[in-house]
């Protein structure tokens, strides 16, 4: 071991000259001072000699990448993780897994190797449109984590493409999403036991997610309790950072994102950050298509926004030590990928009645800022980020939008609508000619006049019986 031993300190002049006193040698100074220095040095060679031993801990070197177990956590009182540690809390998260088990990888790195997402997979996954109470949670987010974080330039669309991605906006399964911004039922992903999904520890007991065996993503925005603790924010000011409910846990995504991937204005930012919140390339390329998809396709300025867009937003927590405050946020499956679940046309922005999407998906970032509220750059019609227009556009929020201007399909205006033809002239139809009436019919003769013994005869007094028999009789 080395001892380390700090020279006397000296006092020196505000102007910097050391004094005479400091220059004098010290085998020229009395007996009596020379005894002081001596008990200085011993008194102050203790706490050199604990500071030491601390860094021989800090210093040991870890196991095997695949099978590492963190004995103990070192306390860290810095407010903010390190360099975004990712390394020491997945060290952490894939300890105790069984073996064979499938874990997390060290550190995400973008391979490259995935191929873009098609067109009709992101027409499909865009064109039930987003609920009304998840759009103003992302926009909310987006603006408050601009306002707090300038440098980041978070916009809300790309929150929109990871929340359609890991839970179709809160609607993963049939769910309904509820006004105050949780969903019904709440929403809870496989247990990530190493099987099919990475193997995530038992962080929270079962506090989150209810599962005292493994970890579990939970909530719109599929959250495992470990980074929820580093991350979980309150952003609708009800006293609880819930991660099953939207609000918070869009601002929540966007901190996180900020984090991981710096300035989101550009491109290798977004890339980074999204890499981070789920460590797969195809899963990159689907959200920032999306992403851009929504940031094209949904005016979103002239809807009003409901919540906190200027709050601060308190650093990341520490989960155990600020160390750990820098795991994936969602590790494991995207649910909402192949959910088409919708919610009612008027509870909803952007559906499309004809299986359309909002806008055909080039790729690449945002259009819009980091407001969260702004316009999206372009016309409005829906055009991908290589030029080619989309093949329906969705409902916009307001009037219905003139057939005047550039047609989308050829570019050119459009031709004039044909003059109407006339109406023709009814041609009357003719009255048919009345019948004619009919002849009168003759009264018939009256009867002959009754004439006893001529026309009538009489009953015979005696006998009852008709006198002339042949006759009838006289009435």
């Amino acid at each position: 071991m080395v001892l380390i031993d700090h020279p006397q300190q000296q006092d020196v002049p505000p102007d910097g000259t050391p004094s005479p006193e400091a220059e004098q040698p010290v085998r020229h100074r009395s007996r009596a001072e020379r005894r002081a220095a001596a008990r200085f040095a011993h008194r102050h060679r203790w706490p050199v000699l604990a500071a030491v031993a601390a860094l021989g801990v800090l210093v040991v070197p870890p196991s095997s990448p695949h099978h590492r177990t963190v004995v103990a956590e070192v306390a860290d009182a810095s407010p903010s993780p390190s360099g975004f540690n990712r390394a020491a809390t997945i060290s952490f998260l894939s300890s105790g897994a069984p073996t064979g088990s499938i874990v997390l990888a060290s550190a995400p790195t973008q391979t490259g190797n995935a191929a873009p997402m098609a067109p009709t997979v992101i027409t499909g996954l865009a064109a039930n449109g987003i609920p009304n109470v998840a759009l103003n949670a992302y926009r909310v987010a987006a603006a408050r984590m601009t306002n707090s974080s300038p440098d980041c330039g978070i916009d809300w669309s790309l929150l929109a493409g990871i929340g359609r991605i890991e839970s179709n906006h809160g609607r993963f399964g049939g769910a309904t999403l509820n006004p105050d911004g949780t969903s019904t039922p709440a929403i809870k992903g496989p247990p990530l036991n190493g099987g099919q999904f990475a193997f995530i520890r038992d962080t929270d007991g079962g506090a989150i997610d209810g599962d005292t065996q493994v970890d579990r993503a939970v909530g719109p925005m599929q959250f495992i309790p470990s980074t929820w603790r580093a991350y979980g924010a309150d952003a609708d000011g009800n006293g609880k950072a819930d991660a099953f409910n939207i609000n918070d846990a869009a601002l929540a995504a966007a901190h996180y994102l900020c984090v991981a991937g710096g300035n989101l204005r550009t491109d290798a930012g977004q890339r980074d950050a999204v890499l981070a919140y789920n460590h797969s390339d195809s899963y990159v390329n689907e959200v920032l298509a999306l992403a851009h998809a929504y940031a094209s396709g949904i005016p979103v300025a002239d809807i009003p926004l409901v919540g906190n867009t200027t709050g601060a937003v308190p650093p990341p927590g520490a989960f155990g030590t600020a160390r750990y405050a820098g795991g994936p946020a969602a590790p494991g499956p995207a649910l909402g990928a192949s959910d088409n679940s919708y919610s009612p046309p008027d509870q909803t922005v952007g559906a499309s009645s004809n299986s359309g999407q909002p806008a055909a998906s080039g790729g690449g970032a945002p259009s819009s800022g980091g407001s969260g509220g702004t316009t999206p750059s372009g016309t409005g019609t829906g055009n991908s980020g290589t030029g080619t227009p989309s093949s329906s556009q969705p409902p916009a929020s307001g009037p219905a939008p003139s057939n005047q201007g550039t047609s989308p399909s050829t570019g050119t205006s459009p031709a004039a609508p044909a003059a109407p033809l006339p109406v023709p002239v009814p041609v009357p139809v003719p009255v048919p000619a009345p019948a004619p009436a009919p002849a009168p019919v003759p009264p018939p003769p009256p009867p002959p006049a009754l004439i006893d013994g001529v026309t009538c005869t009489h009953l015979d007094p005696i006998t009852h019986l008709k006198v002339l028999p042949a006759l009838p009789l006289c009435t």
